[in-house]
C-alpha cells in the first residue's frame, strides 16, 4: 500500500504529461487538416471565401518563384459594407463641394490632385499622408513652388522663350517643379503625393489670384472634413 501511495504522484504527473501530448498532437493534426482544406479549396470557393484567384499550377508557382494567388477584392467588404459605403459616399459629397471651387475642366491636374487627397483621407485616414500637417502642408508647398514657376514663365519675362520652344520649356519647368516639391516636402516632413499634381497644375498655366484662393479654400475644406468626421471614419484595409 505504501509503495502504491509513493508511486501515485509520478503516475499523476505522467498521466498529465500524456494528456498534454495528446492535446498538442490533436491541435497539430487539426491545423494540418485546415491547411490541407485551404489548399484543396475549389476555384469558386476560394474566390468567394478569400477573394483570391489562382494564377497557375502550384508546381509552376514554386518553380518560377511566383505568387500562386492574386487577391481580386477585399473580403472584409461583406463584413464592413456599411462602413465602406458610408465613407465612399462621404468622400463623394466632400469632393463635390471641392469641385465647385476648382473647375474640373479648366484645371484638371489640380482636380486630380485634390481627388487623390480625398482618396487618402477617406480610405486611409490614419496614414501619415492623411495627417493635417501633410495634407495642408504638402499642397501649400506644391502651390508655392508651382506659382513661382508660373510667375517666372508667364509673367516676369525672366525666361524669354520663343513660341517654337515653349513646349520644351514647359516640360523642363514641370520637371524642375516636381523635383523641388519632392525635396521641400521631404525636408519639412510634409510628404503628400497628390501635392505633386498641385505643383504641376499651377506651374503649367498663367497664375490667377482667384484660382489660388479657391484652391486654398478647397484644401482647407478637405482638412476640415477630416476633422469633423474623424470619429466616424476608419482605415478601409
Amino acid at each position: 500500500m505504501a509503495n502504491r501511495a509513493r508511486s501515485d504522484p509520478g503516475d499523476i504527473a505522467g498521466g498529465e504529461a500524456s494528456r498534454r501530448r495528446r492535446r498538442a498532437n490533436s491541435h497539430t493534426r487539426r491545423r494540418a487538416r485546415e491547411r490541407r482544406a485551404r489548399h484543396s479549396t475549389g476555384f469558386l470557393d476560394r474566390l468567394i471565401s478569400y477573394g483570391e484567384l489562382q494564377l497557375m499550377p502550384r508546381r509552376m508557382s514554386r518553380r518560377l518563384h511566383l505568387p500562386l494567388f492574386i487577391e481580386l477584392y477585399n473580403v472584409q467588404f461583406f463584413r464592413l459594407k456599411t462602413r465602406y459605403l458610408w465613407q465612399s459616399a462621404l468622400a463623394a459629397v466632400v469632393m463635390l463641394v471641392v469641385m465647385l471651387m476648382v473647375d474640373s475642366v479648366a484645371d484638371a491636374v489640380l482636380a486630380a490632385g485634390l481627388g487623390s487627397s480625398a482618396v487618402i483621407v477617406f480610405v486611409h485616414p490614419n496614414s501619415s499622408s492623411a495627417a493635417l500637417r501633410h495634407l495642408v502642408g504638402g499642397h501649400i508647398l506644391g502651390l508655392t513652388v508651382g506659382a513661382l514657376t508660373s510667375f517666372a514663365l508667364f509673367h516676369a519675362g525672366w525666361v524669354p522663350v520663343p513660341d517654337s520652344a515653349h513646349h520644351w520649356a514647359a516640360d523642363v519647368a514641370a520637371a524642375m517643379t516636381l523635383g523641388v516639391v519632392i525635396l521641400l516636402m521631404s525636408i519639412t516632413d510634409t510628404e503628400h503625393p497628390p501635392a505633386a499634381a498641385t505643383g504641376l497644375g499651377f506651374a503649367l498655366q498663367s497664375l490667377e489670384f482667384t484660382l489660388v484662393m479657391l484652391f486654398i479654400a478647397a484644401v482647407l475644406t478637405l482638412a476640415l472634413s477630416k476633422v469633423i468626421f474623424r470619429a466616424y471614419i476608419r482605415d478601409l484595409d
